[in-house]
């Protein structure tokens, strides 16, 4: 029977072997996975506002840093004012975006109810030559079922308010765990590092440190990126006297966050905006802006002001973009970027870790046998390659 059992796994190829062992292990990592994902479902509010969170920490630890530098005093008070300036900087952009549509809202409405009427004018007498009646019929279709659907925009407007109330328990969240981020980050980093095995915490730690640096140079990179983008849009439409130039200057500052997608929605409604007020000349000159803006985003924003160690590939963005848009909004469209930066130089450096750790062992016992490697097999060539 022994024979017989050795004889059949010598049957077995090196092959088979080889994609039965992958096989086995990619199962047990996405059974992990689906695990993880079933759990991030059912703390979604709470994953996604801590992430935010580390977000909001990455951009404002710098300003934490240089308060904490000339203030003297404990790091709740350097923490709290760095957070203080962050919510005021938020605030504001809000508050102004506010003001804006509200002081002009008379005006945009006229310009609205001026383009349907030209609409409509357009389909009764341009190419299309549809008929007064079909287009009274589109309207009467539209009303009636509003009408029809009063209980479900009545169950909308209930499941808005439950909205509202879990956007205020999240934003609370989002403001706690970042001041307590600023204020003991180190502390809530080595307690992390404790929970791991003691042979894996030096690696764990420089990968995390690498993870976090990327991420802090990507998001402050990304608010220099989008300041430049909101402010040259803003001053293209003044010079056109577009209403609400500054809003939708804000807006576009908020929509670059979002790679590839953000400038685009946000650029389309500052060119239907154009559109409504100063014909299709301006319209046009707005989306020739918008495609400068995005083309020197590119080609010289991009690599200037972002570092090689924060750079992401244009197709790992893309198909992050696309990926976080689907699977969790613009949300997901928001976080999907640094995620992916944060992950890539964190296994970077998790590899580099790796490769050292067989030369520190060779330096450290000099009478092991151990194949000689030169400095690049080490890992100790370029850290920014």
């Amino acid at each position: 029977m022994a024979d017989e059992q050795r004889n059949a796994a010598d049957s077995v190829t090196w092959g088979v072997r080889v994609a039965s062992a992958w096989t086995w292990r990619l199962l047990v990592i996405g059974v992990g996975l689906y695990v993880f994902a079933r759990i991030f479902n059912r703390i979604e509010l709470v994953a996604f506002s801590f992430v935010l969170a580390l977000f909001l920490t990455s951009v404002l630890h710098p300003v934490q840093l240089l308060l904490a530098r000339v203030l003297p005093g404990p790091k709740s008070l350097s923490a709290a004012l760095a957070l203080l300036i962050g919510v005021a900087a938020v605030g504001g952009v809000g508050t102004f975006v506010v003001w804006q549509i509200t002081s002009h809202s008379s005006q945009l409405g006229d310009q609205i109810t001026d383009f349907v009427n030209r609409t409509r004018h357009w389909l009764q007498t341009g190419p299309l030559h549809l008929k007064s009646s079909d287009l009274d019929k589109v309207a009467n279709n539209i009303t009636s079922a509003i009408k029809n659907h009063q209980s479900a925009l009545i169950s909308g407007a209930i499941q808005t308010v439950q909205t509202v109330v879990e956007g205020l328990g999240a934003v609370l969240l989002i403001l706690l765990s970042t001041f307590f981020l600023l204020r003991d980050g180190e502390q809530i980093w080595a307690w992390v590092l404790r929970l791991l095995p003691r042979q894996a915490q030096a690696q764990i730690d420089v990968a995390g440190r690498a993870g976090w640096h990327t991420l802090g140079g990507y998001m402050r990179g990304q608010v220099l990126i989008a300041l430049f983008h909101g402010i040259s849009v803003t001053i293209v439409l003044l010079v056109l006297r577009v209403p609400l130039a500054a809003a939708l200057g804000v807006l576009i500052f908020l929509g670059s966050f979002i790679p590839l997608i953000g400038l685009t929605v946000t650029g389309a409604l500052a060119v239907a905006v154009a559109l409504l007020e100063h014909g299709a000349t301006a319209a046009i000159v707005v989306a020739v802006a918008i495609i400068v803006l995005i083309q020197l985003e590119a080609h010289l924003l991009q690599p200037f002001i972002m570092s090689r160690s924060v750079e992401v590939h244009p197709l790992a963005i893309a198909i992050s973009v696309v990926a976080g848009t689907t699977l969790y909004g613009i949300p997901g469209a928001l976080l999907a970027v640094p995620l992916v930066a944060f992950l890539n130089a964190t296994i970077h450096a998790l590899r580099r870790s790796a490769e050292l750790a067989p030369a520190e062992a060779a330096v450290a016992d000099p009478d092991e046998l151990l194949p000689s490697v030169d400095g690049d097999e080490r890992g100790l060539d370029d850290p920014h390659d």
